[in-house]
């Protein structure tokens, strides 16, 4: 498998866990304060994983051109 295989695949991974918490914290099933501090807490650590793969696969990129 190579990088951009790779990527796509931690970009489909991450976002359908964020999208499910997401879900989760719109239709309010989440069941307490903590479990929502959690939640919040996965969405923001997934977004920035995705933000970090996305910024790595440019800066490759931008070296084999």
């Amino acid at each position: 498998m190579d990088a951009t295989n790779l990527a796509e695949h931690l970009y489909r991974k991450i976002r359908q866990r964020r999208d499910d918490l997401q879900v989760s914290l719109g239709t309010g099933n989440i069941g307490s304060f903590d479990e929502y501090r959690y939640a919040v807490g996965q969405v923001k650590g997934l977004t920035f994983v995705e933000e970090e793969l996305r910024a790595a696969m440019k800066h490759i990129e931008l070296e084999d051109e």
